[in-house]
């Protein structure tokens, strides 16, 4: 239960934040180090498998060793020891990373057979962190196993500057300036859908917390609704049911509260609700339920009392609200309530609450301002122990520096959904047309997505471009391949490097679900490569890091599927290799090496494949998230815009609609008309026949009305029993027929001889003035359709 010093509705939305459960730094701390020992066991027994096959010598291995385990060694017992938390980087992820690309560095240099899948260990280094490190940190990585792989590079130039291992060497630099903008790329792109997680997640925790609250609390008093009591009343049934423990309940009616909106406005008349449901939630205690059952009627739930010391607590209410100064509200205004209590011991909640709406009508024709039942002595102390001083200081308490009663709150600017950004116009002078280069040409479209798309082709050409230079310069002049496989590997490359931008360009791949053709593209690739690693003496390493290149190509769109289809395929196609060499043989083929390297790139491959599988089921989940967030947004917008018993727009809603319609009009909008509905006599309605039938009576016009008017009309209900209709360019034809539809309906199935009639007053709206001036014709008119008959339209004119 809500008490007098909760903040108002839309505050505490505001004030709602979203905590994430989550590890403690020092835990993610040690969680990140424990796996990253898996990719170095890997390493290593692959290097003593080197050394077993006589590949190099122990020594190497060892040296490799020693600075691998010394390194792991200082890591933990920083992490263990806590020490890291006083950094700035309590992770340690950059000096981790950067010690595995001094390692890969160290093992290129001392042993040879390494530097065919270096390049690969490089991918999973930066791969595997992408998400934890930011973009600057990924840059310095890059930068740092670019100095060392030139460092590398000269060294082995210059202890054998005419060797056959040159080419390799500048093959592998190539590689390397293909591989880490592909791998700048995806970090960055990682690194921004980690960021849009993290918002999206906290936007969609406080737009269920708003949901939450806002499916069991009224929107205007900020007590319980209507479906929340229900509930309440139905679980303490089931406790009397089985423990033999009563519990009261009490229906309350503020006194001629239509005279309050009739005479002083609905502003005022809000304002009144406010007051007296923070006065009756500091007279209850927490574990008493108040809840606004409808317009101006509310009703307690006091678990565990009998009739006398419920009639106690609405005692102290009574006076509480006698008390309360309301002509700060408004001068001269004055609140009294009525109420009816009813004693549950057996039966069903419904007979219950038709008890206690008896009891109220017995106090209305009472005279009002009275509770019924009656009991003596209500002085006596509650069994609660509370008193109607005690109230009284917590009424005081919860109304000290409030001032003057609240003007209404001008409506929320709708809820965005993150990430949505308003896309400006592309402008283009006609000099810079003219002067823009081929590649501008080639980008410039006012589609952002096709922009991005071409990009991401570019990216993609530009490594076929420089394999079709390689073959054309070097490999067709060194006659390295057969020359049947050098025309097909140059319509290979040239398809490759052409057919996705033209294709994208075009605008023919927007049809396809996949309009980069990602996965088929990434496969065309691999066979490719696998192909001329087959064939090629040379850069054999260099190749096997563009494969690595490939993988990390598609992740910032693989699907879970595609990303187990295509590191399915390259590992197929390497085994194939394999199988190839090992019965036909190939240039400079040794099993043993070649075959440890293929292994180290399958499993590097197979890591990889992993890694994209992972983060493309946590793509899947983060759109999953932001279907989720949009449908939780969209239902907040309708419990805070919709009327919960009739369907309709409520109040909040309207002020909004008469807002734009005003702005609109007089600039070229036909203008508009409001019309303000009354049911006649439903006060009469209620004491006759119940609030369960007026209820229906309610929701029967809502209904009506609905199919009376034109889409581009907005009906809604102002308050109570009245309701507004805002027609743009509208007339009073369609408000007649209505009235008519109304006085012929059956509203209710309860009472069906029951038949209602409505009076209505429209005013048409004039440029320059307030939608409140205008408002306020049509409620004028109103009064003069009620005074001259009702059941009738009266237009102001």
């Amino acid at each position: 239960m809500l008490t007098a010093s909760t903040p108002p509705l839309r505050a505490r939305l505001d004030e709602s934040r979203f905590q994430a459960p989550s590890l403690t730094v020092h835990g993610q701390a040690k969680r990140r180090f424990v796996l990253t020992l898996p990719s170095y066991v890997l390493a290593l027994l692959v290097l003593y498998i080197g050394a077993w096959l006589n590949l190099f010598t122990i020594e190497r291995a060892h040296a490799i060793a020693v600075v691998i385990a010394g390194g792991l060694g200082i890591f933990g017992a920083l992490i263990w020891s806590g020490r890291t938390l006083q950094w700035r980087d309590p992770l340690v992820v950059l000096p981790q990373v950067l010690f595995s690309v001094v390692v890969v560095a160290l093992s290129y240099q001392l042993i040879e057979i390494s530097r065919g899948v270096a390049f690969m260990w490089l991918a999973v280094i930066v791969v595997y962190d992408m998400r934890r490190l930011p973009v600057k940190q990924v840059r310095f990585v890059i930068a740092s196993a670019t100095v060392l792989q030139l460092a590398n590079s000269v060294s082995i130039w210059a202890a054998n500057p005419n060797g056959p291992k040159l080419i390799d060497e500048l093959l592998n630099l190539g590689c390397l300036a293909l591989l880490l903008p592909t791998l700048t790329m995806v970090s960055t792109h990682a690194r921004t859908l980690v960021k849009r997680r993290k918002q999206q997640n906290a936007e969609r925790e406080k737009a269920l917390q708003a949901l939450n609250f806002l499916s069991v609390h009224d929107t205007l008093t900020g007590l319980h609704n209507r479906r929340h009591m229900l509930a309440r009343l139905e679980q303490e049934a089931r406790k009397t049911a089985r423990f033999g423990v009563p519990f009261t309940v009490g229906v309350l009616d503020i006194d001629f509260f239509k005279r309050v909106n009739d005479q002083h406005g609905h502003a005022v008349g809000d304002t009144v609700l406010q007051r007296f449901a923070e006065i009756a939630s500091s007279v209850f205690e927490p574990f008493e339920t108040v809840a606004r059952w409808g317009g101006e009627e509310f009703v307690v739930l006091m678990p565990g009392a009998d009739g006398r010391s419920a009639y106690h607590r609405l005692h102290n209410l009574r006076a509480a609200v006698h008390q309360h100064d309301w002509g700060a509200v408004h001068p001269g205004l004055r609140i009294t309530f009525s109420a009816g209590l009813a004693t549950y011991r057996d039966g069903s909640v419904e007979h219950l609450m038709e008890a206690a709406d008896q009891a109220l009508y017995a106090a209305k024709h009472a005279g009002r301002d009275r509770i019924s039942p009656e009991f003596d002595h209500v002085d006596a102390p509650s069994p609660h122990g509370d008193n109607l001083a005690g109230s009284q200081e917590r009424v005081e308490a919860s109304m000290a520096g409030r001032g003057p009663p609240p003007t209404p709150a001008p409506a929320a600017p709708p809820m965005l959904i993150p990430g949505k950004k308003a896309q400006a116009p592309l402008e283009c002078s006609a000099a810079s047309r003219a002067t823009s280069s081929a590649l501008s040409k080639l980008f410039r479209t006012d589609d952002p997505k096709t922009r991005t798309l071409l990009k991401l082709a570019a990216a993609v050409s530009g490594m076929y471009f420089f394999w079709l230079l390689v073959v054309i310069f070097y490999a067709i002049p060194k006659h390295m391949f057969p020359h049947w496989l050098e025309l097909v590997l140059l319509g290979h490359l040239t398809i490759g490097a052409v057919a996705p931008l033209v294709i994208i360009r075009s605008g023919w791949s927007k049809r396809f679900k996949d309009p980069i053709f990602l996965m088929e593209q990434c496969i065309w690739a691999n066979l490719m490569l696998v192909a001329a690693y087959f064939f090629s003496p040379i850069g054999k390493g260099a190749l096997l890091g563009v494969l690595c290149q490939v993988q990390a190509f598609g992740f910032p769109a693989f699907s879970p599927r595609q990303a187990r289809y295509s590191g399915s395929a390259v590992l197929v196609m390497l085994a194939m290799s394999w199988i190839g060499m090992t019965l036909w043989g190939g240039p400079g083929f040794d099993a043993a090496s070649d075959g440890l390297i293929i292994a180290t790139a399958c499993g590097v491959l197979l890591l990889l494949t992993w890694q994209s599988y992972n983060y493309a089921l946590y793509r899947e989940k983060n759109q999953k998230e932001r279907r989720e967030l949009e449908l939780a947004i969209a239902e907040v917008e309708r419990l805070t815009t919709i009327d919960t018993l009739t369907g309709l727009y409520n109040r909040q809603h309207l002020h909004e609609v008469l807002d734009h319609e005003t702005i609109r009009s007089g600039i070229g909008s036909p203008g508009f008309c409001v019309a303000l509905i009354d049911l006649d006599h439903f006060k009469q309605v209620n004491d006759i026949y119940g609030h369960q039938v007026g209820d229906e009576v309610l929701v029967g016009f809502a209904a009506l009305a609905k199919t009376a008017f034109r889409d581009t009309d907005t009906v809604g209900r102002w308050g109570g029993e009245e309701f507004l209709i805002v027609m743009p360019g509208g007339s009073r034809h369609s408000m007649d027929r209505l009235l008519v539809a109304v006085a012929q309906a059956q509203l209710s199935p309860q009472a069906s001889a029951l038949r209602v009639t409505a009076s209505a007053g429209l005013a048409h709206h004039r440029v320059g003035e307030p939608w409140a001036d205008t408002l306020e014709r049509a409620d004028r008119a109103l009064y003069v359709a009620k005074e001259t008959g009702r059941n009738q339209c009266i237009a102001d004119v």
